[in-house]
This record gives structure tokens, C-alpha cells and sequence, in this order.
């Protein structure tokens, strides 16, 4: 099943089974349908995912991997430190068929060595863990040509930065709310927006 319409693909990524415990020092936040199917639109649009291998870094319950495969992506490989996020990725890829195109693996970011085409990801913000959110991204930028990521909105001079002195350039930032629901005991208020940015990168060392 492949889709074409950014509205056909948020319907799918909203059926996804979610995690059940979310843990706050790995800042489990699910990303919304709705932002998953802007950020892998936009990777069509430009480009960079139809017939291409993609790889999600933080997977989550894989929804930005499966929605890469919906949307023409030839392969999808979805990693994560937590192994009950892993079972459900494979439950939703299975639900929907793509288990021959994705693998999802139980691992730590920096133990990532595979080289894919493209990169999207929604990284943890560094709100729990200081620069998380860099780490994940040098990761990336290694593994990959091109690479979306999101990140909290006011912070893509310093990745600018970062990137650059990495071989790799900042070519498209987007803004987009996110919501935030209440899923950690730290959490106040049931649900708050947070502005975030879609960041595209691009390696030219």
C-alpha cells in the first residue's frame, strides 16, 4: 500500500498503536500524525524518499519509518534503546504489511553504523538529557546524505552551526506546533503547544 495524499497518510499514522509507558528519561514523546505526515511530505516533495533506504533514529512505535514506506520509500530501518517501542513498530508494520521492507532494532544511537539514503527522525529535545537532540543528529549526518530532524524552534542557528562543521548544510527549516500531551508525571497541564522546526540537512563534505 502506498499513499499520495498527506491527508491519506495521517489517517494511517493516527491508527498506530502508541507506547504504552512512555519513559521519561528516554523523552518518549510520541510525534503527532499530523506532523509526521508534514515531515515525510515534505521528504517526497523534495526528493529525497521516494526509492530511497530510510532510516529513523529513536523509532519510537515507528511511525515516521512507516510512513516512509507508505509514501514510496524502498526500505526502512527503525532503531530504539527500548525494546517494548521496538515490538510495537513491528506490530505496526506488520499490521500494514511492510514488515518486508523495515527492520526495527533494539539499539543505542551511537551503535548505528548503516548507511542509508535518508534520515528522518524526531530525536529526543535534550530537555531531560543535556544535547540529546545533537547527538542524534552527528549520528544522522553521518549515516546519511540527507536528513530530516526536529528540533525545538529557535535552535536551528546553533544546529546550523553544528551541521556545518560537520560537511553538511541547513537548506529548509519549517515551522510547525507541537502538541504535547501529558504523559510524564512532570507533565501539568494535559496537553500543551510547543513550536517546533523541521530541519533539512544536506551533506556536501
Amino acid at each position: 500500500m502506498e499513499l499520495r495524499t498527506k491527508r491519506e497518510l495521517e489517517i494511517i499514522l493516527q491508527q498506530l498503536e502508541e507506547l504504552r509507558d512512555p519513559k521519561p528519561s528516554l523523552e518518549q514523546c510520541p510525534t503527532p500524525a499530523n506532523l509526521a505526515a508534514a515531515l515525510i511530505h515534505m521528504c517526497y516533495m523534495m526528493g529525497d524518499l521516494e526509492g530511497k533506504s530510510v532510516a529513523d533514529l529513536g523509532c519510537g512505535n515507528g511511525i515516521l519509518a512507516i510512513g516512509a514506506l507508505l509514501y514510496g520509500a524502498s526500505s526502512a530501518i527503525g532503531i530504539d534503546l527500548d525494546p517494548e517501542a521496538i515490538e510495537i513498530a513491528k506490530r505496526n508494520a506488520d499490521r500494514l504489511g511492510l514488515l518486508g521492507r523495515a527492520r526495527f532494532l533494539v539499539m543505542d544511537v551511537r551503535d548505528f553504523s548503516e548507511e542509508v539514503d535518508t534520515v528522518i527522525q524526531n530525536p529526543p529535545f535534550g530537555s531531560r538529557r543535556r544535547h540529546a537532540d545533537t547527538l542524534f543528529l552527528d549520528v544522522a549526518l553521518r549515516r546519511a546524505k540527507v536528513v530530516y530532524s526536529l528540533h525545538s524552534a529557535g535552535n536551528s542557528e546553533f544546529l546550523r552551526k553544528f551541521a556545518l562543521k560537520r560537511g553538511a548544510i541547513l537548506t529548509h527549516v519549517e515551522r510547525w506546533p507541537f502538541p504535547l500531551r501529558r504523559i510524564f508525571p512532570h507533565h501539568k497541564r494535559r496537553i500543551v503547544e510547543i513550536p517546533v522546526e523541521i530541519l533539512r540537512f544536506e551533506v556536501i563534505g
